[in-house]
């Protein structure tokens, strides 16, 4: 056997897919070394495409050996006519001799010998040779490819379909078809050849090859036969696959890849506020109108969705017991850490106090997950560095704090309010302590890119906390090609939506929401991240229930961390992933934007649309599909359908019925395959606005 030159990687790539493959049988060590010679082309061969490589001796394998020189093949060295049917897989080899490769007569390394016949002037034209190896999961395989040395000309089968053709005529072969051309040269016998193989011959279980080896002349020399087959596998599917449309590729393999993902963490909205009953905890006090003497009565609850709820945990550690669940949500998103929102001193609220109990449940569960510091500051005019530098000091040494080239990454939102002057003050002064801080701040955004000039001397990177249309994400775009033009790295926003149901002073960030558009700002934003090469993502946000939020919550489940692991994987991959498993999200508000609503009740101010995007009162169904199908949305008598050609995602939209349930479907050939309920249902009129959109679906499976 030829040992390839990245033959450790390769037998490593084995020995971890081990269990996904089963090589039967083999007769010698897969790693015995075998003389290769590198003849030249040889004379009459037919391959059975124009691309064959009939001068391979130089050819590695692919990474993981389904059959192995050395194998053990079972073979018939009669003489009879065997006629088409011997190559099938349910043809019965049971009585015929075994033995190891290399097969033949009269060559001095052999592992078995075959008969030619009582005459060495009239030997056997053709011997019969068959191999049978499983495979755990076909599909798992995109590449083949057979190595063969045979003397004279040999046909190989898989599964009864031919899939190379060396040194015989085109056409019809019989058990008397002489190979046209004499391989006699010890290297020309010795050659391997080469031929890539159709992955649509390969099933799952049981798998056979076949090969026939023709001789150029009844009085011929000696003859010879090995074959090799191996695969290219794609990546085993993490358990928590299960849950996607797609394969998951590995934390460490995502985690490989140069461009990372991080999401916005605001620490004032953790899973639980008080580690109470989900019934009757503070949480319940913020969505419920009536509550604490009805503080939010006017507008209905200062939020409408919360964290997914949980039972009390009996230790006092609970609150990084939580921060470990998102920890873990966050890594099965393919995430690589948080941007973690934290003030400059200690804060009188308790829930703005806890970045070391995050940056503990990060090393708890992945040492690797990081903790990006987004620092607060001091935004009055007198306000100096001293509480940043003493808060940035307190952690500088923490294994989690996430580091660039040995400098702590400070990811500040809106850090205008201060001068470059001042943030330079900062990084000398903590440069004094030998603490080493680099600048990727969040712009506030404008979309004018001149503020770069007096920024550009300070930062590794850009970004900006952007906006939440899908018409803002090409100036993302344009903001990525500039930092780079610049030297600069760019850490492109990406939101679901931006909706305001609270009530404060300020008109212009309070009673507001930015028209989403369903799930198109997301993949909007997301798209032309990739599209830009943006060399970082931040999710804005993950946990700001007030305006902006992804993780897993009460109304929307696990769908955008869902979408995020989708997109996620196409960034750092630069692979659109494979959709393998069908699966179905719906987004919809709970009633249209325009809808009456009690003024009674609700006595706070209308919720006002920014953004420059008019308001769209739209169902959705989102489809992963792995193949072409009918998608369908039901809305009471309001039925409506969209034939989808090709697999992939599709984003299909109907207007928004109130009064009505939305069903939504995937159909084949008359048949529905999935069919999915809203749990949101619309209303034709509300007692409060409620601008959220709620969503629902994807596959049930078990989750962090």
């Amino acid at each position: 056997m030829r040992i390839p030159m990245d033959f450790p990687r390769a037998r490593l790539a084995a020995f971890l897919l081990a269990p996904l493959l089963s090589m039967s049988c083999a007769g010698g060590a897969p790693d015995e070394s075998l003389p290769s010679g590198d003849g030249a082309p040889e004379v009459g061969a037919l391959p059975t495409t124009p691309d064959a490589d009939l001068a391979a001796a130089a050819a590695p394998s692919l990474a993981t050996v389904l059959v192995a020189t050395g194998a053990s093949w079972r073979y018939l060295d009669t003489g009879v006519d065997l006629g088409t049917t011997w190559s099938a897989t349910g043809f019965s080899d049971a009585a015929w001799p075994a033995g190891a490769s290399p097969l033949g007569y009269a060559e001095t390394d052999l592992s078995t010998a075959v008969s030619y016949g009582s005459n060495a002037t009239n030997k056997h034209i053709t011997t019969y040779f068959r191999h049978a190896f499983t495979v755990a999961d076909a599909a798992r395989v995109s590449e083949l490819l057979v190595r063969l040395q045979r003397d004279d000309g040999a046909i190989v089968y898989l599964n009864g379909t031919e899939v190379f053709r060396s040194n015989l005529p085109a056409g019809t072969v019989g058990y008397r078809t002489l190979a046209p051309a004499t391989v006699s040269l010890p290297a020309e016998e010795q050659t391997w050849m080469s031929q890539a193989v159709d992955v649509a011959a390969l099933r799952t279980g049981t798998n056979v090859l076949a090969v026939e080896l023709h001789q150029s002349a009844a009085n011929t020399s000696d003859a010879r036969f090995n074959l090799e087959l191996s695969a290219t596998l794609t990546t085993a599917p993490t358990p928590i696959s299960a849950c996607y449309p797609f394969d998951m590729p590995t934390t460490a393999a995502l985690r490989a890849a140069p461009k990372k993902v991080f999401g916005f963490y605001y620490p004032i909205f953790p899973i639980s506020i008080d580690n109470a009953q989900p019934a009757s905890d503070y949480w319940t006090g913020w969505m419920t109108p009536e509550s604490r003497n009805g503080e939010y009565a006017n507008i209905g609850g200062l939020m409408r969705d919360r964290p997914l709820p949980r039972a009390p945990w009996a230790d006092s550690a609970w609150r990084q017991r939580d921060f470990e669940t998102e920890v873990r949500r966050a890594i099965a998103s393919g995430m690589d850490g948080f941007l973690y929102e934290h003030p400059y001193r200690v804060s009188s609220d308790t829930r703005n106090n806890q970045l070391t109990v995050m940056l503990a449940a990060a090393a708890a569960v992945d040492p690797e997950f990081r903790i990006v510091l987004s620092p607060d500051f001091p935004t009055e005019a007198a306000g100096t560095t001293d509480g940043l530098v003493s808060m940035i000091a307190s952690v500088a040494n923490h294994p989690s704090v996430h580091k660039l080239d040995g400098a702590i990454v400070l990811a500040t939102f809106n850090p205008e309010r201060k001068s470059v002057a001042w943030w330079t003050e900062l990084k000398t002064r903590l440069a004094a302590q030998n603490i080493q801080v680099t600048f990727w701040p969040l712009l506030s955004y404008t979309g004018d890119v001149t503020k770069y000039a007096e920024w550009n001397p300070l930062v590794t990177g850009f970004s900006t906390w952007g906006e939440r249309t899908a018409q803002s994400a090409e100036n993302m775009r344009r903001w990525s090609v500039e930092s780079h033009r610049r030297g600069k790295k760019w850490m492109s926003p990406v939101a679901f939506e931006d909706v305001r149901h609270k009530l404060t002073d300020s008109e212009n960030s309070s009673r507001v929401y930015w028209e989403a558009q369903n799930s198109l700002a997301f993949r909007s934003q997301f798209e032309k991240a990739i599209e830009g090469d943006a060399d970082w993502v931040t999710l804005l946000t993950l946990t700001d229930y007030g305006e902006s939020w992804m993780t897993a919550s009460q109304e929307r489940g696990y769908v955008v961390m869902d979408w995020i692991a989708y997109y996620t994987t196409w960034f750092k991959t630069g692979q659109r992933p494979t959709i393998v498993r069908d699966t179905l999200y719906y987004t919809h508000r709970r009633h249209r934007t325009d809808a009456p609503f009690n003024a009674a009740k609700q006595t706070a101010r209308v919720m006002k649309l920014r953004g420059g995007v008019a308001a769209s009162n739209q169902v959705e169904l989102l489809a992963f599909l792995k193949e072409p199908g009918r998608l369908v949305i039901t809305q009471g008598t309001d039925v409506r359908t969209l034939d989808v050609t090709s697999a992939g995602v599709t984003a299909f939209q109907a207007a928004l019925v109130p009064g009505t349930t939305p069903v939504f479907e995937l159909q084949r050939n008359g048949v529905t395959v999935q069919r999915l309920e809203s749990k949101t249902p619309i209303l034709a009129q509300t007692v409060y606005q409620d601008l959220m959109y709620h969503a629902g679906g994807g596959r049930s499976c078990t989750r962090p």
